[in-house]
């Protein structure tokens, strides 16, 4: 029976790995920028702040070579793993006697109107359930396969 017989030069498999001419660095960057724009293309967009601040960037893992994707604000991550009920578990409640934001109405086009004055632009609630979780990054990972 015959035996084969493989041996790898780790160093120099290594080499290949972390060389940016390399076509494994060039795969990493191809599969990082169609799951960027598989994010992009999937992430909800009010004034489209989250869309613009997606990017990635090159960074090394223990010694191998990957992509970072993602987004820098603050509130990225609330949006892709959802608030309340659907994030943490739990009802949102002030820390006053009330949460209030603005109102928009469905057509984008002013405010809602209700009877009252100053009050009239606002909503006013005791406790929210929250958000559901939108999660572009991690539904984008399919793009990079």
């Amino acid at each position: 029976m015959a035996e084969v017989v493989l041996s790898f030069n780790g160093a120099e498999l290594m080499s290949l790995l972390r060389s940016p001419s390399g076509g494994v660095m060039i795969d990493l960057q191809r599969r990082a920028n169609r799951i960027l724009n598989a994010a992009r293309s999937t992430v909800p967009v009010d004034q489209g702040h989250l869309r613009a601040s997606l990017h990635s960037e090159p960074i090394t893992i223990d010694g191998n070579p990957g992509y970072r994707i993602g987004s820098p604000l603050e509130y990225a991550i609330y949006v892709h793993e959802g608030t309340g009920i659907y994030g943490k578990g739990a009802p949102i409640k002030p820390r006053g006697r009330y949460l209030v934001w603005p109102a928009k109405n469905n057509s984008g086009q002013g405010n809602r109107r209700y009877s009252g004055g100053k009050t009239s632009k606002f909503i006013f609630a005791k406790e929210v359930r929250g958000s559901p979780g939108r999660p572009f990054l991690k539904d984008a990972l399919q793009a990079g396969a």
